[in-house]
Formats: structure tokens, C-alpha cells, sequence
């Protein structure tokens, strides 16, 4: 089908008068600069195992969650319902679970947080296809698929590429935005900070043509994000590093981010990520609990 000329005319004359929307941001300048969630979006997320992808990933829905009452559908092959929505909590309410008095005011925090999350039973293997069904029929504007290696599908190259350009007309057909959890090839996982740099001998980050299924990832993504930390570091180990690596539609906001000086975000002992001694849930944390009353505050809406 071809395209209507008046809807181009339409794009000229919003953009010429300012009018094209900027993405949504969570209230963190270092983060906003760099990153919005836009409708429609198909985001990549670049991680080695256990540097924290799903945890940042999901703090970050959250905060847009409580700012904007997005919704988000979640297929997390490695993880547990229970456990990501215990995560969920506790960056919710800036308390570890076992630390609310009341197991009624956690069932209430649970409830708050799957106003927001679907989660999608990991049970099963699920074809891309199954997912975006799954995605589609709850509804809402943004999803995670964690990890992109637990789809039940081929991984040659030219299906990398199907599942690839099935995942943009999705995204372009639905509005919904899709972040795919990656991992690195084997190679970026043996590359190590040389000696005299300041982290030798720990792990380098790796760069977007390491991408499990290669450089296509990067090519057919809008947005992509290194994910990286410096695991077992005496005073970093707890330091997320978040590169930009590419930012397909800069007019509605985001940059790459200099390659040399991450955004870094302070896991903060799972109680929320903090960038720069600033987490946007903050103001919402100390609204939830009063745990001098033991009780959750009465009237609390977000």
C-alpha cells in the first residue's frame, strides 16, 4: 500500500511547528538525555550474565510505570514471576520484603505493581509469534523479552533476520515497544580491561557487533543499550554501567552516550537504582510505608 501523502504532509507540518512529542522520561537527567521510552520502539539490551539486565530493566519500567502508568507484558525465561515481583516491591517501596511487618501490606504492594506488570508463565517455550499474541492481547505499551536465547526457534542467520524484521512490523503494526534481552558471543566474554587500566584483568564491556546473532541486532533495532558491571570489584561490583550505544530517532529525544563515561547507576542493595544520589521512586517510597504503625499509609495512589 502506498503511503498517503497527507499523512507526510501532516509529520512536515507537526515538525515544523514543534509539535512532534518528545519520548517519555522517568525524572533522571543523566538517563533522560539519553534514553525515552517511545511507542513503538524495538530496543536491544546488551548484557554479559549476571551484570543485572532484567533488575535495571525492570526498575526502569517501574519508574515509568509510576510517572506515566505505562503497562508492561514480561516473559522472563530465567526468572521467577514471584521473584521479579518481589524485586518490584521492594524498588517500590525502598524496603526489602522480609522487612514489611505486615504480609497484608506486601499483598497490597503486589497488587500495585501487577497494575502495571503482566507477567507471561515461563513454563513453556513460546515461539516469537505466541508472544506477540500474548503481548497484543494484554493490552499494553511495552514488553520485555528476557532472554532472546529462550525463544523456542531457530538461530541461523537468515532466522535472526526473520525473527528480527518480525519483531519491527510488530512493533510498527502495535505501537508497542519491545526490549529484547541479549547476550554477548563467546569472544566479548573472554575480553578483559588490559594491564595498567585502572580495571584490569575485569571484564570489558561488550560493543553491539557482539551481540549474540551479530551485528543485525544493532541494525534492525531503534534504540540500543549496553548493560555492564564490574562483577566481583571490591568498590564497583555494585555500579551499573549503562552505555547508549544507539539511538535511531534523536528528534524525539535520547543521545549515544560517550563510550568512556557510562551512566552509572548504584544498585543501592536492591532497593532501587540511584544515578547520582537520584531515584525518581524516592518520592514514592517515602509515602508507602510507616513502619513505626506497621502499616502501609492509608489513600496512597499513584
Amino acid at each position: 500500500m502506498i503511503e498517503q501523502n497527507d499523512k507526510i504532509t501532516e509529520y512536515l507540518e507537526d515538525y515544523h511547528a514543534g509539535k512532534i512529542a518528545k519520548g517519555l522520561e522517568i525524572g533522571v537527567p543523566e538517563l533522560d538525555d539519553a534514553i525515552r521510552y517511545k511507542q513503538g520502539q524495538f530496543n536491544v539490551i546488551l548484557g554479559l550474565d549476571n551484570v543485572g539486565k532484567t533488575a535495571w530493566i525492570l526498575w526502569y519500567m517501574l519508574c515509568l510505570s509510576v510517572k506515566h502508568d505505562l503497562k508492561w507484558a514480561i516473559w522472563s525465561g530465567e526468572n521467577e514471576a514471584g521473584e521479579l515481583v518481589s524485586q518490584l516491591i521492594e524498588f517500590l517501596s525502598g524496603h526489602k520484603v522480609q522487612d514489611i511487618p505486615n504480609f497484608s501490606d506486601v499483598v497490597e504492594l503486589e497488587l500495585k505493581v501487577l497494575r502495571w506488570f503482566t507477567f507471561i508463565d515461563n513454563s513453556k517455550q513460546y515461539t516469537a509469534q505466541e508472544l506477540f499474541k500474548l503481548f497484543k492481547d494484554t493490552e499494553c505499551n511495552g514488553a520485555l523479552i528476557d532472554p532472546f536465547t529462550g525463544l523456542n526457534r531457530s538461530y541461523t542467520h537468515a532466522a535472526n533476520y526473520d525473527f528480527l524484521n518480525e519483531t519491527r512490523q510488530f512493533c510498527n503494526s502495535t505501537g508497542i515497544a519491545i526490549y529484547l534481552n541479549t547476550h554477548p558471543v563467546s569472544e566479548a566474554a573472554r575480553r578483559e580491561y588490559a594491564a595498567g587500566h585502572e580495571w584490569a584483568g575485569y571484564q570489558m564491556p561488550p560493543n553491539k557487533a557482539q551481540c549474540e546473532g551479530g551485528q543485525g541486532f544493532a541494525n534492525r533495532c531503534s534504540d540500543f543499550i549496553t548493560i555492564h558491571r564490574l562483577v566481583g570489584h571490591p568498590t564497583e561490583q555494585y555500579n551499573t554501567q549503562i552505555y547508549i550505544r544507539k539511538v535511531k530517532n534523536i528528534r524525539t529525544g535520547g543521545q549515544v552516550t560517550d563510550i568512556a563515561n557510562p551512566i552509572e547507576c548504584y544498585y543501592n542493595n536492591g532497593l532501587g537504582f540511584t544515578v547520582n544520589g537520584n531515584n525518581p521512586l524516592n518520592t514514592v517510597n517515602t509515602n508507602h510505608l510507616d513502619l513505626d504503625n506497621k502499616n502501609i499509609l492509608p489513600n496512597i495512589d499513584f
